[in-house]
Parts: C-alpha cells; structure tokens; sequence
C-alpha cells in the first residue's frame, strides 16, 4: 500500500513476532487461543447485540475467551469507533484511551 517503507515494515514484523514468540530475554506477550466449533456462538451473539461485522465479532469474542481463560487480561486494543463501543460494553478496557 506504500505507507510503510521496508525498514519500517521490518521493525514492525520483528517486534509482533518478538510479542508473538517471546526472545531469549523476554516471554511470549501473546496468548493463542484455538478456536472451537462452539465458539462460533459467541460471535454470533455478539454481532447481533452490538450491530458488529462478522470479523469484528470474532475478534471481541476472543478477546471475551482470552479473558474468561486470564481474568487478567481486561484491556482490549482497536481503532474501530463500533468495535470499541462493542468492547466496553462488554467490560473492558481500551487501548488507545
């Protein structure tokens, strides 16, 4: 798209696989969660109750699993004006704020 040179885009690809995979300083930052059939219900609901766009719903939905799995983990990072909408709703925290 061009809004990224190849330095800059290389940085970025580093850093998400640093949080991704972990370095040999630091932990993995990121949780991955397998999706399950039954789990298809939870976007489902979610698009209905908030008026979101399947991807969207996924990525709440997830985000809703992440933190019935790590109570912890209560903040919730989008751009979308509806997304975010959806995400406090449901009882998290934003970022950016």
């Amino acid at each position: 798209m061009g809004e990224l040179d190849a330095a800059a885009a290389s940085i970025l690809v580093a850093d998400f696989e640093a949080d991704y995979f972990g370095t040999h300083d630091q932990p993995a930052r990121f949780v991955p969660i397998t999706l399950r059939p039954d789990m298809l219900d939870a976007p489902s609901r979610l698009a209905g109750v908030h008026g979101l766009r399947a991807y969207d719903a996924i990525q709440l939905a997830t985000a809703c699993a992440t933190a019935t799995a790590a109570p912890d983990c209560q903040t919730f990072a989008a751009f979308d004006n509806a997304l975010r909408a959806a995400a406090t709703a449901e009882g998290f925290r934003l970022l950016p704020t």
